[in-house]
């Protein structure tokens, strides 16, 4: 049996269940899913300095996840926090859902549109498209004007902003597939990719996904995120490892 942990990096358990609804229907027979959240911190992310609040207990706690026998952890927000600098700590893939998005987006269409909450965002999420070198896989980025609570709290409004702002983007941008930019647009990628005629990738989704099939390579071959360069780890002896 697999273990994979998805980490909420928010100071609240409000969005666990949540999740766990989530991952409970789309997990394989043998993975066990495990949601958490931080002790402290915002309950959102839209802003660069909340993520600078969060990273230091997120690494711990993506550390402890690989000493507690995990065999993959998921950051679970759509900015990636932290991505690189938790891969330098451990040896157990981790996962984020940008990433994975955007790679398997990249497969399934020649380009594609990721739909946001806030123009705030955009910024942000775009210098990760150019970070992930699939710059030239994007046709746009579409906002519905919602923030995270307001998702939260209205999910039959986010969706039909969604379909909206979705459909704009095949038709005006190109678009042959769609990425939910937020876990909070979580829950609608069968209802949508029937509506809209192209695939909707849901990050929750997605990543976890992504992290099944990292976690079997990881356990079964031995594979998992190179530590020759970019995540070279730091050096013990140095002190700062604790």
């Amino acid at each position: 049996m697999l273990k994979i942990l998805w980490i909420n990096p928010v100071g609240t358990a409000l969005y666990d269940e949540h999740m766990l609804g989530i991952l409970r229907g789309i997990k394989r027979p043998d993975v066990e899913p495990f949601v958490t959240h931080l002790e402290k911190g915002p309950d959102h992310l839209e802003y660069h300095y909340y993520e600078h609040l969060v990273a230091d207990e997120l690494l711990r706690v993506v550390r402890k996840a690989e000493s507690d026998g995990f065999d993959a952890v998921v950051i679970g927000c759509f900015y990636d926090p932290s991505l690189r600098e938790a891969r330098e700590l451990v040896s157990i893939p981790v996962v984020a859902p940008a990433e994975a998005c955007l790679h398997v987006a990249s497969t399934l269409g020649h380009k594609f549109s990721i739909i946001v909450g806030r123009r705030k965002w955009i910024p942000k999420m775009e210098g990760n498209v150019w970070l992930y070198g699939l710059e030239k896989k994007l046709a746009s980025f579409r906002e519905v004007g919602f923030s995270v609570r307001r998702m939260m709290k209205e999910p039959e409004k986010l969706k039909e902003a969604i379909i909206v702002e979705a459909e704009k983007a095949i038709k005006e941008d190109g678009a042959e597939v769609i990425i939910l930019g937020c876990t909070a647009e979580s829950g609608f990628m069968k209802e949508l990719s029937r509506r809209l005629g192209v695939p909707v990738l849901d990050p929750v989704v997605i990543a976890w996904k992504y992290a099944e099939m990292l976690a079997d390579l990881y356990r079964n071959l031995g594979v998992a995120h190179s530590k020759l360069y970019g995540y070279e780890p730091p050096p013990i002896d140095e002190g700062w490892l604790k």
